[in-house]
């Protein structure tokens, strides 16, 4: 799949940004969920999939880049309404991490190897780390 047909999939919701560093990939803590979790939120304006991946990635941890790749999308079923909604994914590798400031959303950040215990992490991030 490829980036210009996701205007097939509607409606679309918020972007994922997926970082890999050292192996590992990137979390952050979310103060109001109390849970790590995958960088990611909801458009605003008229940005695009990409632009909101971005933004979120610096919003919720610090983190800046210029470019991501598109991995694909994320089906999911609403639990109260039933309704069916995509995700964008994307992704890039990075060498380090630059220096993280708490923030509205986010207590800290870290790296994680899919296997150390951490606490809860949502089951939806688990199997889209999996994936890519």
């Amino acid at each position: 799949m490829t980036e210009e047909v996701i205007d097939n999939y509607l409606p679309l919701a918020g972007s994922f940004a997926v970082i890999k560093c050292k192996g590992k990939y990137l979390l952050c803590y979310n103060i109001w969920r109390e849970q790590w979790e995958l960088p990611a939120g909801r458009r605003e304006g008229d940005e695009t999939p990409k632009e909101c991946a971005i933004r979120e990635l610096f919003e919720e941890t610090g983190q800046m880049v210029s470019d991501l790749d598109f991995k694909g999308l994320l089906k999911f079923q609403k639990t109260i309404s039933g309704e069916v909604a995509y995700n964008p994914v994307y992704f890039t590798e990075m060498e380090r991490l630059q220096p993280f400031i708490e923030n509205e959303e986010s207590s800290e950040i870290r790296l994680w190897d899919l296997k150390e215990e951490i606490g809860y992490l949502d089951e939806v991030d688990i199997r889209l780390l999996e994936y890519i």
